[in-house]
């Protein structure tokens, strides 16, 4: 499997949109990889994982085509994480494609869906430890610990004996999740790293030490191993530091950016 990072920001974007504290100016003054859109993430050209509002420019941005893309996992309803008004955009006349697109959540998610049913369009609710099948992958939602008032998600993505865990948004796992993950191993686990630097006494998204705790629990646990390819990603403008000072307080994970790619 291949997983293309589109976007690696929090709702805000970074720098954030009408932000020029000293963490934005640094973007900035960078430019490149700390340059960041709102999150998602693409699994071998034809699984999305979210479709928030930068989803077309990243498109643009990295040379892709959507053209063939067949079914899209939505982990929350979360304006940066969910904009049903691009998916309708499947509907002629907006689009000429023949095949129609499937889209995947919880029931949020599909109330915001209402408006877009139409033949080019299904959408299927998700719970969380009910797999399903989509384009040749099985996929198995999780619940995430973010998002009150929704049942969110998170998402491992199997095919050909390879596993992915996209963890976005949550905070740590619950004990439900724990237990479902044992002794699953996984390639790559990508998780929330919204908080940075910083330690914040928040429920709903983690930083980096609760990456480092989340590595050591998943390992304990058999979900991961030394060969497992940790991933930090989903920044906010706040605990956001460059990329350099992200890799040490992370040692051994991999610092996501807009554009990067992974193969397992």
């Amino acid at each position: 499997m291949k997983i293309k990072y589109l976007g690696t920001a929090a709702a805000e974007g970074i720098p954030a949109v009408f932000c020029d504290c000293e963490r934005c100016r640094m973007a900035r003054a960078a430019g490149g990889k700390e340059i960041r859109m709102r999150s998602g993430a693409l699994i071998d050209g034809v699984l999305k994982l979210d479709f928030g509002p930068d989803t077309y420019a990243g498109m643009l941005r990295f040379g892709l085509s959507f053209a063939e893309l067949s079914h899209i996992l939505i982990t929350h309803s979360h304006e940066d994480h969910f904009t049903p008004q691009d998916i309708c955009y499947i509907h002629p006349p907006y689009s000429h494609r023949k095949g129609a697109l499937h889209v995947y959540g919880n029931e949020k998610v599909g109330e915001g869906m209402m408006d877009c049913d139409g033949e080019k369009l299904t959408f299927t609710r998700v719970r969380p430890f009910e797999s399903f099948e989509a384009a040749g992958y099985r996929v198995t939602p999780l619940e995430a610990v973010h998002a009150q008032g929704e049942e969110a998600l998170f998402y491992r993505v199997e095919k050909d004996g390879k596993a992915v865990l996209y963890a976005h948004d949550t905070d740590e796992f619950t004990e439900a999740d724990m237990a479902y993950l044992e002794g699953k191993h996984h390639d790559l686990i990508s998780l929330d790293c919204t908080n940075g630097e910083l330690e914040l006494d928040y429920i709903g998204h983690m930083g980096a030490a609760d990456n480092l705790r989340m590595r050591e629990r998943l390992m304990k646990i058999g979900a991961a191993d030394e060969k497992t390819i940790f991933v930090a990603n989903h920044f906010s403008h706040n605990g956001v530091v460059p990329i350099e000072e992200l890799e040490n307080l992370l040692p051994g994970f991999v610092i996501a950016f807009d554009g990067m790619e992974l193969s397992v």
